[in-house]
């Protein structure tokens, strides 16, 4: 399908140039783009496993779902944070996004793709660094849902490497109250990865997501999922 683009805003932050594009399709239907320098981020299409990814991860809590905090890592297009405030026994989500344009546009361009999920009054969104977050609440959430990059093994800035080694997996680990988990989106498996989160979670999965995709026409994903026992 051939798409048109027209880039609509952006702003430079400490991990590099943020852009948001509209792009029409020959069908007529519209949507809008974010890019980190280039490289593609989120966009309106797409989100099953964005979505899917906070369900899987509530699914294996090994707490009461009453109560629930949950700390988004990375806003994007709000599909994740969505579907988070969606989940029962939700009581607060923390947002960590580093692009204070981010949270602008989903208000004025994703509003209507993520149910306006930012006016919903349990959400809080910190403009910063995920890992001065993680770092600040320790043993404050219930689940960790992680998309700031194309998963592991693309990452959206070269900073964000050591949030996938065994040292950045023990700092969420250490964010995680007992029988909270950890999620990390990815595009497909990544071997390195899995062997750093078994390092820390030796019962860590690799769950794909094909089957949720297949009935919308859209490729399976990667879910890396982790319990603090």
């Amino acid at each position: 399908m051939h798409l048109t683009y027209a880039e609509v805003d952006c702003e430079q932050t400490p991990l590099g140039r943020l852009t948001l594009r509209r792009y029409v399709a020959e069908t007529g239907e519209t949507g809008y783009e974010i890019l980190l320098d280039g490289n593609f981020l989120m966009a309106s299409h797409g989100a099953h496993s964005e979505r899917g990814m906070a369900a899987l991860a509530h699914a294996r809590l090994r707490r009461p779902a009453q109560n629930l905090r949950v700390l988004v890592g990375g806003l994007g297009a709000g599909h994740t944070l969505r579907a988070a405030l969606e989940l029962p026994g939700v009581s607060a989500v923390t947002v960590a996004e580093i692009g204070a344009k981010v949270v602008e546009w989903n208000r004025r361009y994703f509003a209507e793709v993520n149910g306006r999920a930012l006016d919903d009054p349990r959400v809080t969104v910190r403009v910063a660094d995920l890992a001065d977050v993680l770092r600040a609440d320790r043993a404050a959430f219930d689940l960790l849902l992680l998309d700031v990059d194309n998963g592991p093994g693309w990452l959206a800035a070269p900073g964000n490497a050591g949030l996938y080694e065994p040292a950045g997996v023990r700092i969420c680990r250490d964010a995680l109250r007992p029988g909270g988990v950890l999620a990390v989106w990815s595009p497909q498996p990544n071997p390195i990865f899995l062997q750093a989160l078994r390092s820390v979670f030796p019962d860590a999965e690799e769950i794909s997501t094909a089957d949720m995709g297949k009935p919308l026409g859209e490729p399976g994903d990667t879910v890396y999922l982790a319990v603090k026992v």
